[in-house]
């Protein structure tokens, strides 16, 4: 052959391999589906496929010419015999020679390298499938990285997530805010990041709260027919209240079910005693009014203070739980399910007067709690890690930081700040960096007026509209289930897609719209047209999915109470969902 015919065969060569290379590539399932492959296996089966293409398309091409010569050959006339013909054995051609032959392979070889890289653009990336882009919405190099994080998930010798949080917690306790406790655990987090997590940057940003102070507090039951003519009772006094007198109230207590039955029974009934709200726990959406409002729509009946039956399923003794109530002027305080039940079948028995020991409920309330209104300055707690096309752009990973005054709040919501920084913490361990900057936000006093959520809103003015996304985890952290997610139709079927294809395996996938709000503070965000989602998991008791029966139980049998210790967490399940919040986040940088 001559040159030119030899340059043109190469070519072709080249062009069929790198074609054919393609194909093969995107139909190597182990490839498409990206399992159990590191960068360094999955590059050497590239290689291989290309260079076998390669081998194929020269062999193709080779005994094409050939068969092209042998016809050209025998249209023409025979020439006259006139002396000896070489012989040539069979299986060794005589227009290539074996070694030649391999000389133009491996340069066809090459030559395919070359124009595979071109075709696929030298990106460092792996070659997926044209059905694993997503009708390519997403790019080769993040969906390799968002697999990488999903196998994460199951790495069980990463409990890092569940290890801080405990050191933290048993260092140092719950956060209330305002509290030292709350400081210095948030001192704690920046510095542990900034040593520790390369390519992060932790940092806080001040916000001014109000200080509640718990005090001692005290409850009895007067019931003469026991010993001490007396039992004290478990109780819990409800965040922002007031204090008792510091002689206390001692009155007669008037249990209602409902703030319709309170004011049916009117002044003349209430005025002078303490209300008790005792209702049965239908979930806490539905009764949490009762404790945020119960003071106040008690007071406007001449109540002397409210007791309210704690939110949660759980009927144990000991089961009292905290949280915030509307400032009134009258004292509120959380019972046990049991207590609240005990003083409504002593009312009952009193008022069918059956026997004298039946005496009508009456106790003897103590509190000595403060508020101070902006106390102290405390702060958000803030980590970035970069994002290298847009920097500026920011897709918020977020959970509060502070608790209240009783357990350690590890699940309420330690596991979900820590979640969030888990997810980052993932990312970055990879060496990917986000096409978009992935910002946590660890909330100050959630639990009470949002002041950490209004102050971020402030100082980031702005760069609001920045703000491609943001997720809140509150609500537990157990196996992932998905995103609540607030956001226009575009982006949940987007975010659908994602979630079916890339994390069946792990779990964390689904997308709803309406069975939570994303979270209380980012809300404000949320309300100034920032897309929105809240990270839910599944019941651990009962596998029980977000807006199925009982699916919130688990939760709020630790929310607020003393049970709220690390126990409440499993360190795989907390991984898990890091992996799960972790690629979402990849995802959602990218788009």
């Amino acid at each position: 052959m001559s040159d030119s015919a030899t340059n043109e065969l190469l070519y072709q060569a080249a062009k069929r391999g790198a074609e054919e290379a393609k194909l093969m590539v995107q139909m190597e399932p182990a490839l498409a589906a990206g399992e159990n492959n590191d960068a360094s296996s999955y590059n050497q089966r590239v290689a291989y496929l290309v260079n076998e293409a390669a081998i194929t398309a020269a062999d193709k091409i080779i005994q094409a010419e050939k068969i092209k010569q042998r016809s050209a050959s025998s249209s023409k006339q025979p020439e006259k015999h006139t002396g000896y013909l070489r012989y040539t054995p069979l299986g060794k051609p005589a227009e290539t020679p074996s070694l030649s032959k391999r000389l133009v392979v491996f340069f066809i070889g090459l030559l395919v390298l070359i124009v595979t890289a071109f075709m696929f653009g030298f990106t460092g990336c792996p070659m997926l499938s044209k059905e694993a882009a997503l009708a390519s919405n997403t790019r080769p190099c993040t969906m390799q990285v968002v697999r990488e994080l999903v196998q994460g998930g199951f790495n069980t010798s990463n409990t890092v997530a569940w290890d801080r949080l405990a050191e933290m917690t048993d260092l140092y306790g719950h956060r209330m805010t305002a509290s030292a406790g709350y400081d210095r655990s948030a001192a704690w987090v920046v510095q542990i990041a900034n040593e520790q997590d390369k390519g992060m940057t932790a940092y806080t940003e001040p916000v001014w709260v109000n200080e509640w102070k718990r005090g001692s507090e005290s409850l009895h039951l007067l019931i003469p027919t026991r010993p001490d003519g007396l039992v004290e009772l478990q109780m819990l006094g409800l965040g922002d209240s007031v204090s008792t007198p510091s002689e206390g109230i001692e009155a007669n207590v008037i249990p209602v079910h409902s703030f319709e039955e309170l004011s049916q029974m009117g002044n003349s009934t209430i005025s002078g005693n303490i209300v008790l709200f005792n209702f049965p726990y239908t979930g806490y959406g539905n009764t949490a009014k009762f404790r945020m409002k119960g003071a106040v729509e008690a007071e406007k009946y001449g109540a002397r203070a409210v007791l309210v039956r704690t939110l949660t399923p759980d009927t144990s003794f000991y089961s009292v739980h905290t949280g915030k109530t509307t400032r009134a002027s009258i004292p509120a305080a959380a019972i046990s399910p049991a207590d609240a039940n005990l003083i409504e079948r002593m009312y009952e028995r009193a008022k069918a007067h059956k026997s004298p020991a039946h005496v009508h409920p009456r106790v003897k309330l103590a509190m000595s709690s403060q508020l101070h209104e902006n106390a102290t300055q405390s702060a958000n707690i803030i980590i970035d890690l970069p994002g290298a096309e847009k920097p500026e752009e920011i897709v918020l990973l977020s959970g509060h930081f502070d608790s209240w005054d009783v357990g350690v709040g590890a699940m309420d919501d330690g596991a979900g700040a820590f979640l969030a920084w888990e997810a980052a913490r993932m990312i970055a361990s990879t060496g990917a960096v986000p096409r978009r900057t992935i910002r946590v936000v660890m909330w100050n006093n959630e639990e009470t007026m949002q002041r950490g959520a209004k102050a971020y809103f402030a100082q980031h003015k702005h760069e609001i509209k920045h703000h491609r996304f943001a997720i809140e985890s509150d609500i537990g952290v157990f196996e992932p289930w998905g995103l609540a997610v607030a956001a226009d139709k575009q982006i949940v079927q987007q975010l659908e897609a994602y979630g079916a294809h890339f994390l069946k395996a792990l779990g964390g996938g689904n997308i709803t719209t309406g069975v939570e709000d994303p979270g209380e503070d980012i809300a404000i965000l949320c309300d100034s047209g920032v897309p929105c989602a809240g990270f839910l998991s599944l019941n651990p008791e009962t596998n029980a999915a977000p807006g199925e029966p009982q699916w919130e139980n688990h939760y709020f049998r630790y929310h607020h109470a003393n049970s709220d210790r690390i126990e409440a967490i499993d360190k795989h399940q907390l991984r898990r969902s890091a992996a799960s919040l972790a690629a979402w986040a990849y995802l959602i940088a990218d788009l």
